[in-house]
């Protein structure tokens, strides 16, 4: 399977959120500051940060071909953080976290995404052929 980028994830989840009717009002890609994605839909604003599992090409941290357990970890707490300030914010709002659909991505914090629902953070795991699992 494929280690995709946090753009990767991006770009494919995008696409699933307007195949399902949301109007992506804004995104970030590549060293962008701000949220990854922002969506539409209704009278609904979905927030999402994506998680990739390997730095881009361009990246200037790029250190390995993917990341190691640490980093999934670490880049879940950022991500949480990031959300928590954000539903803070804009407490009438919807947030998400997506990773990329990989076996080490699952063994490192799959066990942990349940918890999510109690905190109103839905999750989305994204696949390279485009297959998106909302939890």
């Amino acid at each position: 399977m494929s280690k995709l980028t946090e753009d990767e994830i991006i770009i494919i989840l995008m696409r699933h959120l307007e195949n399902c009717g949301w109007k992506i009002d804004s995104h970030c890609l590549g060293q962008q500051h701000g949220n990854d994605i922002v969506a539409l839909k209704a009278n609904t604003t979905l927030i999402v940060e994506a998680k990739g599992a390997r730095a881009s090409d361009r990246s200037p941290t790029k250190r390995r071909d993917q990341f190691d357990s640490g980093q999934i970890k670490t880049h879940l707490g950022k991500a949480l953080v990031k959300v928590l300030d954000e539903k803070h914010q804009n407490p009438k709002f919807s947030f998400a976290i997506a990773h990329l659909d990989d076996k080490d991505i699952r063994k490192s914090i799959g066990h942990l995404t349940k918890f999510f629902k109690t905190l109103e953070i839905k999750h989305f795991w994204v696949s390279a052929d485009g297959t998106v699992i909302e939890e």
